[in-house]
């Protein structure tokens, strides 16, 4: 019982770490000016950081604007940045 209570607290332990280096993230970005402001964000902002290699933020932003689940967002980010390719 005592291991089933360390797993659950090391798991969420982890998960808000993660989290917390997931919103610093995108915080530092916006600062940098990598990213518009929140809500300002259009499809020129996620094709235009895809051009510029930044596809974690590209679908980040994805999300932002179409309220979608990260894995909806990283198939149609990696959908649009194939048809950039060609």
């Amino acid at each position: 019982m005592i291991v089933l209570y360390t797993t659950l607290i090391v798991l969420v332990c982890f998960l808000v770490l993660f989290n917390t280096y997931r919103v610093w993230f995108l915080i530092d970005a916006r600062r940098r000016g990598k990213l518009p402001q929140r809500g300002k964000a259009t499809m020129f902002d996620v094709r235009h950081l895809l051009m510029e290699g930044e596809k974690e933020l590209a679908i980040q932003v994805y999300c932002e604007i179409f309220q979608t689940t990260p894995i909806k967002a990283k198939k149609d980010v990696e959908d649009l940045e194939r048809s950039l390719k060609v």
